[in-house]
């Protein structure tokens, strides 16, 4: 691993391997469609959010489970290759590795349904050991996801040392535990999600309440890009045109960089920027990792 900076991420997440379905248009409720074609690729959030943050450049450790089967050995050697950390990824004979099912239509907009498998028994003990070998320390940041479960989330803030940052994608939505007041993620939200987290329709002020029970918040949009909430503010970092190919694992590799920007040392805004630009850059290519941005990558769709 070339890290370049002194922040490290550690992911704490899931492991999947994604069956890809092209489909003329995504079913709706009681009806059938013929698929068009299928595919195959490594996903879960929290491997999808550790290989975008290594190929920005910065040291990138994984906590999560997988199955003892020739799916879980493939998803393993994939990381590695990705110079991604894999010591404290556990093999669970018990249980087969995660897998999900990702239908896309031709405008490149996704469904997604997910079998959990080993990654619903990634335990508070199995994150807390992870932890313990890993030792957080000052600029390190640590990311975590709605994928594992949610007994998880009071262990990384017991162990959130002083002057790391926390990060939680809160997807799939779901009810936000209590955090402790001086441990408090920033929480990266799409808009659906920030809806469904505050009841309420508006992004900006979804984002904003959200900002309020947390230590900031982002709520991605898209092709529109992304509002920041911080400290009672509000800003709009719009995206940059792109012709989009698929949308699935474009959060994740925004979570994935604004984490990896962060544990730099950049600005949550700062970060923002080069986050939304590589969930911009992600949609362009099949698949949750098929355009998986670098720094070059970024600052050429810059110079556009």
């Amino acid at each position: 691993m070339n890290g370049i900076s002194d922040g490290r991420v550690l992911a704490v997440g899931s492991v999947n391997i994604d069956r890809l379905l092209r489909c003329p248009v995504l079913p709706s409720a009681g009806e059938t469609v013929l698929v068009t074609s299928t595919g195959e690729a490594f996903g879960g959030k929290g491997a999808n959010q550790a290989v975008a943050a290594a190929a920005m450049g910065v040291v990138t450790h994984l906590v999560a489970k997988v199955g003892g089967d020739a799916d879980g050995l493939k998803a393993l050697a994939d990381l590695r290759s990705a110079s991604v950390g894999v010591d404290t990824v556990i093999v669970d004979v018990s249980a087969p590795t995660g897998q999900a099912l990702v239908m896309v239509d031709p405008d490149g907009e996704n469904s997604i349904a997910v079998i959990a498998g080993a990654n619903a028994l990634l335990s508070s003990e199995d994150v807390t050991d992870a932890l313990t070998v890993l030792q957080p320390r000052a600029h390190d940041v640590i990311l975590t996801s709605g994928e594992v479960p949610a007994s998880c989330l009071p262990t990384v803030a017991a162990c959130l040392p002083p002057g790391a940052r926390w990060v939680h994608n809160a997807a799939p939505a779901g009810p936000l535990p209590a955090w402790p007041a001086d441990r408090r993620p920033l929480l990266v939200v799409n808009e659906v999600e920030a809806r469904q987290l505050t009841g309420t329709a508006d992004a900006r002020a979804a984002a904003r309440t959200l900002a309020e029970a947390a230590d900031g918040a982002v709520v991605t949009l898209g092709g529109e890009g992304a509002l920041v909430a911080e400290e009672g503010h509000c800003a709009h970092i719009p995206a940059p045109a792109v012709t989009v190919v698929d949308t699935t694992g474009a959060g994740d590799t925004f979570c994935g960089t604004l984490a990896a920007e962060l544990a730099r040392g950049r600005s949550l805004a700062l970060a923002a920027v080069t986050a939304v630009d590589a969930g911009a850059f992600a949609v362009t290519a099949l698949g949750a990792r098929g355009a998986l941005p670098r720094p070059r990558d970024l600052a050429r769709m810059r110079t556009r």
